[in-house]
């Protein structure tokens, strides 16, 4: 990932982490706030390169934003009623998704004429689960498995 790609992932990383947090008291809320700011970094990593956000490969961005923001809602929803667990875990899981999100569209902008790999469900549950994995574990507690997901 080229460094002014880094910067602008990491404070977008930062921004839907803090925003997770803050809104994490009402479900439903941090989605409606952060959708729009993953759209943002999209168009912000492409101008970036210089590439239009015409040539991103925008049914598979969609597919992780939506997968994404309908994988983190169940999330909140499981971890919610944890007083500080939940909001740290949401804060985790935006900052997840947002890393995905932004490594995703940093390959699709290295060629965009090769055709981007596919995008399901279980890659971003995968991503979830050692997000979250990684808050809740004991100290003690043996590391999980890796799994390999998809740029």
């Amino acid at each position: 990932m080229e460094s002014k790609s880094r910067r602008i992932t990491s404070w977008m990383s930062g921004v839907t982490g803090l925003t997770a947090f803050v809104t994490q008291p009402i479900p439903g809320l941090d989605e409606v706030a952060i959708i729009p700011m993953h759209y943002y970094l999209v168009v912000r990593l492409a101008r970036a390169r210089g590439i239009s956000v015409f040539k991103l490969p925008w049914r598979n961005i969609q597919r992780i934003v939506w997968y994404g923001a309908g994988a983190r809602l169940l999330t909140h929803l499981a971890f919610g009623l944890v007083p500080i667990g939940g909001g740290v875990t949401n804060a985790i899981t935006a900052v997840a998704l947002t890393e995905y999100l932004s490594r995703y569209t940093d390959h699709a902008l290295t060629d965009p004429t090769a055709k981007p790999p596919d995008i399901s469900l279980a890659a971003l549950r995968a991503l979830f689960d050692r997000a979250v994995d990684k808050v809740m574990r004991k100290p003690d507690a043996a590391p999980p498995p890796a799994v390999e997901v998809a740029p």
